[in-house]
């Protein structure tokens, strides 16, 4: 079946001129501003022609020919996430709070997760999980570029160990696999791969997903269902599949910008003809009852070391590394990659820090300000000859941190991982 002429199940004639249109247009971009290392006056200070996100509070969308925002310092810094306008709503509507644990299914590379940490303001528990590992790595790289540290990285199937995790999350972000189709005009090679075959199969997929998030769900719990697809049979059918098999209700979305389905009201589809993004579409559920309030767990054990925490209060070793978390979690059936914040390694009566706590961290005993100059020679391997006292010293450019790097006494020796080296305009 020919593309356009499948979306007729839901879209009139004038409606698939419209869209047609749009998708030979160029492809929008945002960021999602990080307010914990900078102030929005701050921002749009640097980038005076960013504008705001018609929806979501700190998003912006940029001209990408005017800002190469991918190579700016303050991405490298951890300011801001590059975050596609449309996929910026859903973790936004769902709305997760400081105390929630949440559950988002298939994360990588990572953009609802942080979103909703940065909205959750690095505390409470997520797990982010996705089934593929180099996936999940991606979100690790991103989580400690952004110093977020209320975040379980897994690499799981929950379909193996859903039982474990029976009304277990408070929240649940499923951004389902999809045949793709509202990125068309972003990557022209998931237009020359779409087939309805593949709208077909991953609608069996979907379902799969969306029933099993569903069992994780806490009584009272919300979750949100997603895709880049604009296909009704990967949207709108699968919901209705949630609500013929369960007892999920279906939470109201208004909205200019967002398009119903008039013949299947369930969601909004954010359509690039109407919305300044690509091509998405989001339900919000919400399973019958009323949520339990439970008592937080609190860790009666002390740390042997004196360090700054964010007022984190679990603390876990794997081996001679330090992890520090804000709320415990069921973490015998995961498969983990990280959990919470690397501390570092502990080596005899000292830690050596990470790159991760230094992202994470509010305050350190020892901080060194650097110039433009000496972070980019730091951020190509260098190390850098200035007279400091000798130990661990957070060097930090603007007030933004950089990396924990260790002094001699006359040399700062450079401590970022290899893998982060680059240059940066």
């Amino acid at each position: 079946m020919e593309f356009f002429e499948h979306l007729k199940s839901y879209l009139s004639e004038e409606e698939i001129i419209l869209l047609k249109e749009s998708l030979e247009q160029p492809s929008k971009h945002a960021l999602l501003l990080n307010t914990e290392k900078m102030e929005e006056d701050t921002l749009l200070n640097i980038y005076p022609l960013l504008k705001k996100h018609p929806l979501v509070k700190n998003g912006y969308l940029y001209d990408k020919n005017v800002y190469d925002l991918g190579r700016s310092i303050y991405h490298e810094l951890g300011c801001f996430y590059l975050q596609e306008p449309s996929a910026m709503v859903v973790a936004y509507l769902l709305n997760p709070e400081e105390n929630d644990t949440v559950l988002d299914l298939c994360a990588a590379p990572g953009g609802k997760t942080i979103q909703a940490s940065l909205l959750m303001n690095n505390k409470g528990v997520i797990v982010a999980n996705d089934i593929s590992k180099n996936r999940a790595l991606a979100i690790l790289e991103n989580a400690e570029r952004m110093g977020r540290g209320n975040l379980v990285i897994t690499n799981n199937d929950f379909s193996l160990i859903s039982d474990n995790y029976h009304t277990y999350f408070d929240k649940i972000i499923v951004d389902a696999p999809c045949s793709g189709s509202g990125m068309f005009r972003k990557n022209n090679l998931m237009e020359k791969d779409w087939s309805y075959q593949k709208v077909l199969k991953y609608r069996e997929i979907q379902k799969s997903l969306i029933l099993m998030a569903y069992h994780l769900l806490k009584v009272g719990g919300t979750m949100v269902y997603s895709t880049c697809s604009f296909s009704f049979e990967e949207n709108e059918e699968v919901i209705s599949y949630l609500l013929d098999n369960s007892d999920a209700e279906i939470l109201p979305l208004n909205h200019p910008l967002f398009y119903v389905n008039k013949k299947c009201p369930y969601g909004v589809h954010l359509l690039p003809c109407i919305f300044p993004g690509e091509g998405h579409y989001l339900c919000l559920i919400k399973k019958k009852g009323v949520t339990k309030n439970q008592n937080r767990l609190l860790n009666k054990s002390k740390l042997s070391f004196n360090i700054v925490d964010n007022g984190y209060s679990f603390f876990t070793q794997y081996g001679p590394y330090l992890y520090l978390q804000d709320k415990a979690l069921n973490l015998k059936p995961l498969n983990i990659i990280r959990n919470g914040v690397k501390v570092g390694k502990i080596d005899k009566n000292e830690i050596r820090y990470d790159y991760h706590y230094a992202r994470f961290v509010k305050d350190f005993p020892n901080k060194l300000a650097i110039s433009e100059e000496q972070l980019r020679r730091y951020y190509l391997g260098e190390s850098l000859d200035i007279n400091f006292p000798k130990g661990y010293v957070l060097l930090t450019y603007q007030n933004l941190h950089v990396d924990i790097a260790k002094s001699d006494g006359r040399t700062i020796k450079n401590r970022l991982p290899k893998g982060l080296r680059k240059k940066f305009y």
